[in-house]
C-alpha cells in the first residue's frame, strides 16, 4: 500500500482555512476544538491528534495515514478520498461522516461510532471493526475483505435506512457474533467469510456469494437468500426458519442440525447437501434437487416434496409424516427405518 505523503494545498475556504502545521502547533499547545476546520489535502501523517473534535471538518483527500485518532470527533466530517491507512481510530465518534472512496486499510476502528456514515467504494481491506456501531452505514461496492467485524452492530433501525453492504467485497472477513438484522447484502462477495454465531434476521443477501462461508448457529430467520450461493458452505446448526432459499445453490453445504422450518427452498440445488437431524418441517423443497443428500433423521414433517429429485438420497430414520412427495423421484433413495408420509415405517 502507498505510504506517501499527500501534496498540501491551499484550502478554498479563507475564514476557516488552516494549515496542517497551524493545527498541529494549537493542538500541541493545549487546544482540542477544531470544529468546521477546512483541511482539504494536509498532510497529517502519523500525526498525534486523540481526542480532537473535527465535527463538521473538511479532510477531503487529507493524508492521516498512520495517524493517532483515538477518541476523535469526526461527526458529519468530510473525509471522502482521505488517506487513513493503518490510521488508529479506536472509540472514535464518526456519525454521518462522508469517508466514500477514503482508505482505510489496516485501519483499526474497533468499537467506533459510524452511524449514518457514507462509506462507499471504501477500502477497509484488513482493517478491524470489531464491536463498531455500523447501523444505516453506507458500505455499498466497499472494499472489507479479511477484515475483522466480529461483534460489529449493523442491526435495522426504525426510521432510519438500514446498513448497506450492497455489492461489498466481504471476503474471509471476520463477522462472528455481528448483528445484521435487515441489512442489505445483495450481490455481496461473503465467499470463506464467517459469520458464526451471527444474526442476519430479514437480511437481504439475495444473489450473495457465500461459498465455503462458515455460519455455524447462525440466525437467517426470514432472511432473502434466493439465488445465493452457499457451495460448501458451513450452516451447521444454522436457524433458517422461514428463509427463502428459493433457486439457491447448496451443492456439499453442510446443514447438520438446520432449522429450515417453513423455509422456501423450491428449485434448490442441494445435491449431496447434508442435512443430518435438520428440521424441515413444513419446508418447501418442490422441484429441489436433493440427489445425494443426506436426510438421515431429519424431520420432514409436512414438507413439500412435489417433483423433488431424491435419487440416491440417504433418508434413514427420516421422519417424513404427511410430506407431500407426488412426482419426486426416488431411485436408489434409502428409506431405512424412516417414517412414510402415511405414518408407517419403512422396513
Amino acid at each position: 500500500m502507498d505510504y506517501n505523503h499527500a501534496t498540501i494545498s491551499k484550502p478554498t475556504d479563507k475564514s476557516l482555512a488552516m494549515s496542517a502545521e497551524k493545527l498541529l502547533k494549537e493542538y500541541a499547545s493545549g487546544r482540542r476544538d477544531f470544529a468546521n476546520s477546512n483541511l482539504v489535502n494536509a498532510n497529517l501523517f502519523n500525526s498525534d491528534l486523540i481526542g480532537i473534535n473535527l465535527t463538521k471538518a473538511d479532510l477531503r483527500r487529507a493524508n492521516l495515514v498512520l495517524a493517532y485518532l483515538n477518541k476523535v470527533t469526526f461527526n458529519h466530517a468530510n473525509l471522502s478520498g482521505a488517506k487513513l491507512g493503518g490510521a488508529t481510530l479506536n472509540q472514535s465518534i464518526m456519525m454521518n461522516a462522508n469517508l466514500s472512496e477514503a482508505d482505510l486499510h489496516g485501519a483499526m476502528l474497533q468499537r467506533v461510532n459510524l452511524f449514518g456514515a457514507n462509506l462507499s467504494l471504501a477500502n477497509l481491506m484488513d482493517a478491524n471493526l470489531s464491536e463498531a456501531d455500523l447501523r444505516s452505514v453506507n458500505l455499498r461496492g466497499a472494499n472489507l475483505r479479511c477484515a475483522i467485524l466480529s461483534a460489529a452492530l449493523m442491526r435495522e433501525e426504525r426510521g432510519y435506512p438500514p446498513t448497506t453492504l450492497s455489492g461489498a467485497n466481504l471476503r474471509k472477513a471476520d463477522l462472528r457474533g455481528a448483528n445484521l438484522s435487515g441489512a442489505d447484502l445483495s450481490g455481496a462477495d461473503l465467499s470463506w467469510a464467517n459469520l458464526s454465531e451471527a444474526t442476519l434476521s430479514r437480511a437481504n443477501l439475495q444473489g450473495a456469494n457465500l461459498s465455503g462461508a462458515i455460519a455455524v448457529n447462525a440466525i437467517f430467520t426470514e432472511a432473502n437468500l434466493s439465488s445465493v450461493n452457499l457451495t460448501e458452505a458451513n450452516f451447521k446448526g444454522a436457524n433458517l426458519n422461514r428463509a427463502d432459499l428459493k433457486n439457491a445453490n447448496l451443492l456439499l453445504a453442510n446443514l447438520f442440525g438446520a432449522n429450515l422450518t417453513k423455509a422456501n427452498a423450491s428449485m434448490a440445488t442441494m445435491t449431496n447437501v447434508g442435512l443430518i437431524q435438520a428440521t424441515l418441517t413444513g419446508c418447501d423443497l418442490s422441484r429441489s434437487l436433493l440427489d445425494g443428500a443426506n436426510l438421515s433423521q431429519a424431520t420432514l414433517v409436512d414438507a413439500y416434496l412435489v417433483r423433488a429429485n431424491l435419487d440416491r438420497a440417504d433418508l434413514s430414520e427420516a421422519v417424513l409424516t404427511r410430506a407431500e412427495m407426488s412426482g419426486a423421484t426416488t431411485i436408489g433413495t434409502i428409506f431405512n427405518g424412516a417414517t412414510m408420509p402415511d405414518g408407517k415405517v419403512h422396513s
